[in-house]
């Protein structure tokens, strides 16, 4: 059963951390903070480094995501950043959204003529894909989320928070502020699969992570629940808690067997999806964990949070 070992762990921005990816391989990262930066990061020899530093992000950065020598950074100024890793740093395409009208940001399918993102539309009440070459990336579909329920009652916020692509890049998932939970299939066009959404949830959905088979569904909810979907059969397949406050992200392994949680109880947890059951709880933040995430050949973790730390684990 894995478990996970702190290896290093340095304060890695002036302000809290909110958003970590990993670089192919398990030698650099990112972390994106509320002091308006990302940092790349080396984790070679098990020791942080930090080799670089993007700036203008501005108020803040909510997510990040990688492909290949690229990332796209998500501010709260609603400016979406696709800007390179490798060699050259530069930001290649910038998108400008309205303000409050867009907030997580990932990566679809990318080649070398081609570049797809998936932007959670904040107060659209949308997730919105876009796609492009050497030009900016152009509105490619903007999918509604599903109508609430009870027409006439209350109007909820249905501010969509994040947005994530199946491995297989054929399903795009969205969560939002009530709770709301959707899924659409790319391949007939952005056909929602589900009708009502994914039911369960009732509160903030902050973070979505497929697993390996793009079969079944992660969530991080404030109702301090992670559930666990079958996304095409549309059933909650079980539900995970064990966190004592809100969980803020969801990552899973990239052999599926394990996922990891952070929430702002300061702890991190790991899990095991064969038994449903919790394998770890981890201590080493003081504050809110932001974020969570596994590097491509799973053997090592990290965390970030508003203690301003980064902490990086081997997954053995």
């Amino acid at each position: 059963m894995p478990r996970a070992t702190t290896l290093a762990k340095t304060g890695a921005h002036e302000e809290g951390v909110w958003a970590v990816a990993w670089l192919p391989g398990a030698h650099s990262l990112l972390t994106g903070s509320v002091d308006e930066s990302v940092k790349l990061w080396s984790a070679a020899d098990d020791k942080l480094a930090c080799g670089h530093t993007y700036t203008g992000q501005a108020l803040g950065v909510i997510s990040l995501d990688v492909s290949g020598g690229h990332a796209v950074s998500s501010s709260i100024d609603s400016t979406i950043r696709v800007f390179g890793v490798d060699g050259d740093k530069s930001v290649k395409h910038i998108i400008e959204r309205q303000p409050t009208e867009s907030w997580g940001a990932a990566f679809g399918t990318v080649t070398e003529s081609s570049t797809q993102l998936a932007v959670a539309g904040g107060s659209k009440g949308q997730a919105l894909t876009y796609r492009g070459s050497e030009e900016e990336p152009g509105l490619e579909l903007a999918l509604d989320l599903p109508a609430p329920e009870g027409a006439g009652g209350a109007k909820k916020e249905r501010f969509v928070l994040c947005v994530a692509f199946s491995p297989d890049k054929r399903l795009l998932a969205a969560g939002a502020m009530d709770g709301t939970v959707a899924v659409w299939d790319l391949g007939s066009g952005g056909q929602l699969l589900h009708m009502a959404g994914l039911k369960g949830h009732h509160k903030p959905v902050r973070k979505l992570a497929f697993t390996p088979d793009s079969k079944l569904l992660l969530t991080a909810c404030d109702d301090m629940h992670t559930n666990l979907y079958d996304v095409h059969q549309g059933a909650l397949v079980d539900s995970f808690s064990g966190h004592e406050s809100w969980v803020l992200d969801v990552a899973v392994h990239p052999e599926g067997g394990v996922f990891a949680t952070a929430s702002s109880d300061a702890k991190v947890q790991l899990w095991e999806l064969s038994s449903r059951s919790l394998v770890q709880t981890i201590g080493e933040h003081s504050d809110q964990v932001w974020g969570v995430a596994f590097s491509s050949d799973g053997t090592r973790l990290a965390s970030v949070g508003d203690d301003k730390q980064l902490v990086l684990y081997s997954v053995a």
